[in-house]
């Protein structure tokens, strides 16, 4: 964060806008909607400051900038067309420690003005940091359609309950939880229709309820696909739960970005675990799950992937289900969907590959004891999708071929799919165990087999990621590695 955000209070502090051009009338505009007592330095003044100024509405200096004015202002803008004279104006306040834009030069600004969408009380800014004004002014336009217009009201009506409801609920969550169904349900549809009275009278009867107990939530908990790694594929549904969760149990391979999503208090839980080391065990998880949830916590279970496809979201909700307790399961992107599109593979193609297989190279047991799984082997126009097992990848291979598979079949190694770190390693069934071990390929990674895995040597498109085609040592120098971050 480059900025922070800080909403000012400029009722009865007096700011100073130095220019009199277009520039400067929208600065003052902005300062007056704001209550700010401003006074305007410049020898001259477009005709709307001239009518303010006949008014009375802003005070207006006809002279050239001294740098001993800032003494007197809390905030300063410099809106001139000299850019000798803007940066006179930011070292002057500098010096008198008062905060100062200036206009399309961010390098001088001690403050940025933001893009402001007005539903006062409610107000929201949005800032590129002065990078890119016409991109925050179209993120405003994103967002300002999405919001109703008497959504001031609605913050207004709330203000005026807060003090009444704090002292009705005290236990802070179950009053969050209040508000969170209260605002978004019919008492801000009567705000929204412009109906106040109806609106004061069901938020009346909702508290009644809620003091009787009759309408209060019990805990529920969230099985929430993260997708494969990166946070632009957490879907809305799940992104929606997520902040709304009190607790967040979270596994290893959630990339950080996602639990950005979480609310600011939320309690956030490791529950991954670490192939090969000592972790938490799914029992564990499952007690802790139903505790949290029981106790009348909202619970999201955020798995890497999707939690229903080799996530173990199975046993948590047969846990949940045998202790009562309610429960929600939003997918996800899948890892092998994820790996698969970014590495530029497609799982069928017609003529090639008609069906996918979806399995693990481990089967269950103690880490140390865990056996191969049984493959059927590999049919024709089949792919398939490996999850786990990246140590035994020479003896998966072995099994394979032993089943029937060509040793020339084209495989993928994605790892770290979808995330900047991504890595594909292109090779053939045969090579599968030495290029694991030359290039020293590590977990999280997903292995496809199949004809159809080739196809990340010609569409793979993932600028930041790389990849590498790994030949037998026999036949090559050196792997060779290509940079996605290509044209076309």
């Amino acid at each position: 964060m480059e900025h922070l955000p800080v909403f000012a209070d400029l009722k009865g502090r007096a700011c100073l806008v130095v220019g009199g051009g277009g520039v400067a009338e929208r600065k003052v505009g902005q300062l007056l909607a704001a209550g700010a007592p401003v006074t305007v330095v410049s020898p001259e003044l477009t005709r709307k400051l001239e009518e303010l100024a006949r008014d009375g509405v802003i005070r207006h200096r006809a002279q050239c900038f001294e740098d001993r004015l800032t003494d007197e202002f809390w905030l300063v803008i410099a809106a001139t067309n000299d850019t000798a004279l803007n940066g006179r104006i930011a070292r002057a306040a500098d010096a008198a420690k008062r905060l100062c834009n200036v206009v399309d030069d961010p390098a001088l600004c001690s403050f940025i003005m933001p893009a402001i969408i007005d539903r006062a009380p409610m107000t929201i800014a949005i800032s590129s940091g002065g990078r890119a004004p016409v991109l925050a002014r179209w993120v405003k336009g994103i967002i300002e359609s999405a919001l109703p217009m008497r959504l001031g009201e609605l913050a207004s009506l709330a203000g005026r309950w807060r003090r009444r409801v704090r002292e009705a609920i005290q236990p802070i969550d179950q009053r969050r939880r209040f508000w969170e169904r209260l605002l978004d349900g019919p008492v801000a549809e009567h705000v929204y229709a412009g109906r106040d009275a109806a609106a004061h009278g069901a938020l009346d009867r909702a508290l009644a309820e809620w003091q009787s107990g009759r309408d209060r939530p019990a805990g529920e908990a969230y099985l929430v696909g993260a997708g494969p790694g990166s946070a632009d594929l957490l879907t809305i549904r799940g992104r929606q739960l997520l902040s709304q969760a009190e607790v967040v149990l979270y596994d290893r391979l959630v990339g950080a970005g996602v639990l950005e999503f979480a609310r600011r208090d939320a309690e956030l839980i490791c529950v991954g675990k670490t192939p090969g080391l000592p972790s938490i065990t799914q029992e564990q998880i499952n007690r802790l799950l139903v505790q949290l949830v029981a106790s009348g916590k909202r619970v999201c279970r955020l798995k890497g992937g999707d939690p229903m496809v080799f996530g173990r979201g199975g046993e948590e909700l047969e846990a949940l289900a045998e202790a009562g307790l309610a429960f929600q399961i939003v997918p996800g992107i899948s890892a092998v969907e994820g790996c698969a599109a970014y590495a530029g593979i497609p799982l069928t193609v017609r003529g090639m590959a008609h069906s996918v297989v979806l399995t693990t190279g481990r089967t269950a047991g103690r880490a140390a004891e865990r056996p191969l799984a049984q493959f059927a082997g590999l049919a024709p126009g089949q792919t398939l999708a490996l999850y786990m097992g990246v140590a035994d990848y020479p003896a998966i291979a072995e099994q394979l071929i032993a089943q029937g598979a060509d040793a020339a079949t084209p495989v993928a190694v994605v790892e770290r799919g979808t995330t900047p770190e991504q890595r594909v390693v292109s090779t053939e069934l045969g090579s599968l165990g030495e290029a694991a071990e030359a290039l020293e390929v590590r977990s999280p990674a997903l292995l496809l087999v199949g004809e159809t895995a080739r196809f990340s040597e010609r569409y793979g498109w993932f600028a930041p990621g790389r990849l590498v085609i790994y030949k037998r040592a026999s036949q090559q120098d050196a792997p060779e590695e290509t940079s996605l971050a290509r044209a076309g």
